[in-house]
């Protein structure tokens, strides 16, 4: 009766379930817009410049923290650069740009490391940081007691003490009595030795302490080079020695350790592998966790007036075993507790087990080989009787059919008999009998060893001389000869006469040549086993080595059809039945299928070579491998394409952190020969079984999904979609009605005037592009431009446009209108072939266009897609007189250095500056800041997108040179040009008759 009651009650809880899922279903949109948390932003703000081994210890703790957190916040950092430029107008510029940069932008939470960067964030918390939350790192208590407001704040204070230290330098060495601490002269270098120096004479050890920040670098090593045992050297921070003399960190600790005759202990973590003996140190990474965790609770709504600064926990106690060595200290005397680095690998003691087994394997082999070895014997033996066996014969056949010679020392001149010249077909006289003139008859292959035993024989290493060698006769074939003999020496040991014997064994090898081929292979395998040579597996059956020879084939045919060659990973076809297997035997599991592909592999392939190519996709796949773990397997699916399949992704974020970690993998260049390649990678990820319950649909649906991460801007992964096969299907289309457009004569192009402002006169027009399919209708360029750049279409499209654009300006001129100009926008696929500034030139030679009234307009993301490569072409075509725009300026990433180094003549200020015109907010100080930029680098300055009298107005208050937009006017067809230009121009006569 129990076990039915339980039966009803659980079929009950069933059906509740089900009804719960039901309801479910009817509102997702309900559920997906709960479970959306607001965005939260974070700025980072560091002391010191990038690369300072503090400052970045500290940031990757607070970055990889916060990465982590369940609902990570967006992530902004910024470098005050305070070491290198301690001067108050780096902090007057870093004002202005924290300023400009985040005008718009709010904060939930402010991170300071160090006291520069903490400063800077209270004294500006309100003006620029609307007055967020602030939680710092690597501050001192002395620093922390500066602080008068300190409300709104918390954080994690740099417990320097070198106390711990001390105890464990006094634990290995209890004769210590001297200290010389290292710091630097700046702020934050006086403050810190002060307060170690502090902290050590409070220990109250009778301890002497010597600072060292008076001296000079050279001074520090002669010091530390000259220290007795009872010393130690305590290093804290450093950046320039007494001179001023700027020495990075690094630098200086390994040179100092390098010279100290005593252990130098270190206060930072940063000193490990830079020659730290070690101490108690504090870790950059350790505060930086630390302050993110505090910033976590800040962002869950936590306030810091409630959270008290933290002190401890910021410290590892460590060593290096490198320096141990150095200074003959055995690991068991150090304290207990201690961490060690630079510990060299054990392969014994990580894999006891298997060597053991190994071992034993192995003395088995051995019993093996000692059995081969007593066979092999027996065969040397049966070899050894039959050599016997033949000098018996020689020794029978001397002075009868064999040969007679003999070596003059003092002359160097043989004799033969004349069975020699019967054999050989020689006159007697007709070989030079000198040793050098009768060796030029010996084969090539054979000389090098019957050298060999005569010095042998003459050294006294060998009682007799003995050689075989193959004899060139008169006819031109090669007989094979047994050379034997006997030096003759006198009594003081010189050399008197070299004399022996001559048997012709042509047939003998002939016959040992064939039983040679018969045994090659056995003795083959033999010599890889044992390193011998013999004929024991003469016994070996036969048909078991041809299976055991077809199995190996077998096998290897197998890991061809498998596995790519070039990278070693498992290839498509692998791919297909592995998929298919945990298809079959995961129905009700997850996983992920993520489609790689490499950004711009073909322009690196046909830049720089296939075999560059080659070698770049054999390191992508082993930087690929290396992110491999237990539930990932990676494949080459081909060309630039891999596959990695994802299994037991229970967790969406799962998937997500794998995607990140395969993009951050590419973010560091490979090495391909001589040449540093940068590249990225766009991924596509299907989700099993959401997303196809088949091999087939997972692999198309993860491919799609990469074909809109390239569209999304490359060098990022986007997760399939059901809209995507929709969006995939109508490009599809695009592109195929695209490859008629010209054939047909459905490409037309509209030209948008741009006017001088000062002057109020037509400068010239933009040629913009324009598509009427029979069949699409009108498609607008932002649909069909970025397809032909993938297709490659957009090269016979480019041309043209440049031819069309330069006779219509052609034709115009020779009308005689304008002078005008002609404005053409160019793809970074045209650019990156190699005769685009052929085909430009040959262009305006065949339309009669004068190079000066073209402008050729680029956009930023083209400069940085191959920036050297880019410049040089642009600058030889700046030289011929034709004119170069950056279009859509403000928008890209270029910083003013590379505009600097840029081949251009125009800037174009981007139409999102000119919208907000002249409105309050902070498009009218960019705008007119791109003007002045502009003008400063000696440049012209045109503004595209103007729509109102208010913007040219205040466009030509800021001296912008030329514009365009409705407000001249919209883009004319070809045909309509004519009349526009003659009804502008009658304008121009009526505004200055008035």
């Amino acid at each position: 009766m129990g076990s039915g009651m339980a039966y009803a009650t659980k079929q009950r809880i069933g059906w509740l379930l089900l009804l719960v899922l039901f309801l479910m279903g009817l509102y997702p949109p309900l559920a997906e817009g709960a479970a959306e948390p607001p965005q939260q932003n974070v700025l980072i703000l560091h002391s010191y410049h990038k690369g300072f081994a503090w400052t970045d210890d500290q940031n990757d703790g607070i970055v990889d923290r916060l990465k982590n957190a369940m609902a990570p916040p967006v992530i902004y950092t910024e470098y005050l650069d305070w070491k290198r430029y301690p001067e108050e107008d780096n902090l007057q510029r870093f004002y202005e740009m924290i300023k400009g940069k985040y005008a718009d932008k709010h904060f939930d939470a402010i991170l300071a490391t160090d006291d520069i960067a903490l400063d800077f964030a209270i004294r500006h918390r309100k003006e620029l940081l609307n007055d967020a939350p602030i939680i710092f790192s690597g501050v001192n208590q002395v620093g922390f007691d500066r602080i008068k407001d300190r409300r709104n704040m918390t954080g994690i204070i740099e417990n320097i003490d070198p106390s711990e230290t001390m105890k464990m330098a006094l634990y290995l060495n209890p004769s210590i009595r001297n200290v010389y601490v290292i710091y630097d002269n700046s702020e934050s270098g006086l403050s810190t030795g002060q307060l170690v120096m502090n902290k050590l004479e409070s220990l109250g050890l009778g301890l002497r302490i010597f600072p060292m920040n008076r001296m000079s670098k050279e001074e520090m090593e002669q010091t530390a080079a000259s220290l007795k045992p009872d010393s130690i050297l305590l290093m804290t921070t450093y950046y320039s020695d007494s001179t001023g003399r700027i020495t990075e960190f690094d630098r200086l600790s390994s040179e100092l350790a390098a010279v100290s005759a005593v252990p130098v202990y270190h206060t930072y973590d940063f000193g490990l592998n830079h020659g730290a003996f070690g101490g108690s140190l504090l870790s950059g990474k350790l505060q930086g966790e630390k302050a993110a965790n505090l910033a976590l609770r800040v962002l869950r709504g936590e306030s810091p007036n409630r959270i008290p600064v933290s002190y401890a926990g910021t410290s590892r106690k460590v060593f290096d075993f490198n320096e141990l060595n150095h200074f003959g200290i055995a690991l068991k005397d150090l304290p207990s507790g201690s961490e060690l680095v630079n510990k060299p690998f054990s392969f014994y003691e990580t894999y006891r087990s298997l060597v053991i087994t190994l071992i034993a394997a192995f003395a088995v082999l051995l019993i093996f080989i000692f059995v081969l070895l007593f066979h092999a014997g027996v065969v040397r033996r049966i070899r050894k009787q039959l050599m016997e066996s033949n000098e018996r014969f020689s020794l029978a056949a001397f002075g009868a059919d064999a040969v007679i010679w003999d070596l003059d020392m003092t002359t160097m001149i043989y004799y033969f008999s004349d069975r020699w010249y019967e054999l050989l077909g020689y006159e007697i006289g007709e070989i030079d009998e000198h040793y050098i003139g009768w060796s030029n008859i010996i084969h090539p292959d054979d000389l090098e060893q019957e050298e060999r035993q005569r010095k042998e024989h003459l050294s006294g290493r060998t009682v007799y001389y003995y050689s075989e060698y193959r004899i060139r006769a008169k006819s031109g074939e090669y007989k094979w000869f047994q050379a034997r003999g006997k030096v003759q020496r006198n009594e003081e040991g010189g050399y008197v006469r070299f004399a022996g014997s001559m048997t012709d064994i042509t047939d003998r090898k002939g016959y040992e040549s064939k039983l040679q081929m018969s045994y090659q292979e056995l003795e083959s395998t033999y010599e890889e086993l044992t390193a011998l040579q013999d004929e024991l597996l003469e016994q070996y059956n036969k048909v078991v080595e041809n299976q055991a020879l077809l199995q190996a084939s077998e096998e290897k045919y197998r890991v061809l059809a498998f596995n790519d060659e070039l990278s070693g990973l498992p290839n498509r076809l692998s791919l297909t039945e592995e998929l298919k297997a945990f298809i079959e035997e995961n129905e009700s599991g997850q996983a992920a299928l993520f489609f790689l592909d490499i950004d711009n592999f073909k322009y690196i392939n046909d830049t720089m070579g296939h075999t560059f190519g080659d070698q770049l996709l054999t390191q992508a796949g082993e930087r690929l491998l290396a992110l491999a773990n237990g539930s990932s397997r990676h494949y080459r699916f081909g060309g630039d394409e891999f596959v990695i399949l994802l299994k037991d992704t229970e967790k969406p974020e799962q998937t997500v952190f794998y995607a990140e970690a395969l993009i951050q993998s590419f973010n560091e260049p490979f090495q391909l020969g001589d040449s540093t390649v940068h590249v990225s990678i766009s991924i596509g990820i299907a989700q099993y079984p959401r997303d196809g319950n088949s091999a087939e649909a997972l692999l198309k649906n993860a491919d799609i999904a990469m074909y809109r991460a390239k569209q999304a801007g490359k060098g990022t992964y986007i997760l399939y979609g059901q809209n995507m096969q929709q969006h995939f299907d109508e490009r599809v289309i695009i592109e195929k009605h695209l490859r008629e457009a010209i054939d047909n004569n459905e490409l037309s192009l509209q030209y948008q005037p741009k006017v001088t402002l000062r002057t109020g006169e037509l400068w010239g027009f933009e040629a913009l592009i324009r598509w009427n399919s029979p069949v699409l209708g009108f498609v607008s360029p932002l649909s069909f431009i970025g397809i032909a750049e993938d297709c490659r279409l957009i090269i016979p499209i480019g041309e043209w446009v440049l031819r069309k654009a330069c006779l219509f300006l052609a034709g115009l001129h020779r009308q005689g209108l304008g002078p005008y100009h002609i404005s053409v926008n160019i793809s970074v696929i045209q650019l990156l072939l190699d005769d685009f500034t052929d085909t430009v030139l040959r262009i305006l030679r065949e339309t009669e266009l004068n190079p000066r009234y073209l402008e050729l307009e680029i956009t930023e993301s083209i400069i940085m897609e191959s920036f050297e490569e880019i410049s040089i072409k642009l600058e030889y075509l700046k030289q011929r007189g034709i004119g170069i725009a950056l279009d859509d300026f403000g928008t890209g990433y270029s910083s003013l250095s590379y505009l600097k180094q840029l081949p251009i003549t125009t800037l174009k200020i981007d139409k999102s500056f000119i919208d907000g015109l002249p409105g309050e907010g902070s498009s009218m100080p960019l705008a007119g800041s791109i003007v002045a930029i502009g003008h400063d680098m000696g440049l012209n300055v045109t503004a595209e997108g103007v729509e109102t009298e208010e913007q040219l107005d205040f466009l030509r208050r800021v001296n912008c040179d030329k514009v365009q937009g409705y407000f001249i006017s919209r883009p004319i067809a070809e045909g309509q040009v004519l009349a526009w230009t003659r009804q502008y121009a009658r304008q121009m006569i009526n505004v200055e008759k008035c």
